[in-house]
């Protein structure tokens, strides 16, 4: 298991080996196009989020070599599908085509729009951007309240 961790946030987000082994899969390597999905906590306690598990492309998703958009209704679906199973959904994940990732502004709009239009109880959604490399570490990782991105200098520990 690896975590994400933030000091200055006071947050600590792990990541289950099936989660980093699905996520793995759909590193942009070569001239792969953009993945992504969601990200799904079982338990959300107030300062640990553990990432059980994360959904792949669906066959209805948009996907190019430099972007990526899911399917909103089959995303919603997802998310029920999962809470039946006891999980929640906590953020989304995608991929870019670069070591260490830098999100896009389309990127840092769309995880806000997420927070505002979504129905949660959260203080915050996720987002995680993949790199190509297979450290994880070199992901970009940031929270999101809809108004402001807390990158919260995350650093990772195994």
């Amino acid at each position: 298991m690896i975590s994400f961790i933030s000091k200055e946030c006071d947050i600590q987000i792990k990541l289950s080996p099936t989660s980093l082994a699905t996520l793995n899969k759909f590193r942009q390597t070569g001239l792969k196009k953009e993945a992504g999905g969601l990200l799904f906590a079982k338990e959300l306690e107030s300062n640990i989020v553990e990432i059980e598990y994360v959904t792949t492309p669906t066959k209805f998703d948009w996907r190019s070599r430099f972007g990526f958009r899911p399917n909103k209704r089959e995303a919603q679906n997802l998310i029920n599908e999962n809470f039946k199973r006891g999980l929640y959904y906590v953020g989304d994940w995608h991929s870019h085509p670069q070591i260490s990732p830098v999100p896009s502004d389309q990127d840092m709009e769309t995880i806000k729009d997420i927070f505002c239009k979504s129905t949660h109880s959260l203080n915050y959604v996720i987002m995680l951007i993949l790199g190509t490399t297979s450290d994880i570490s070199k992901s970009y990782v940031t929270l999101t309240d809809g108004k402001d991105n807390y990158c919260c200098n995350f650093k990772t520990q195994d």
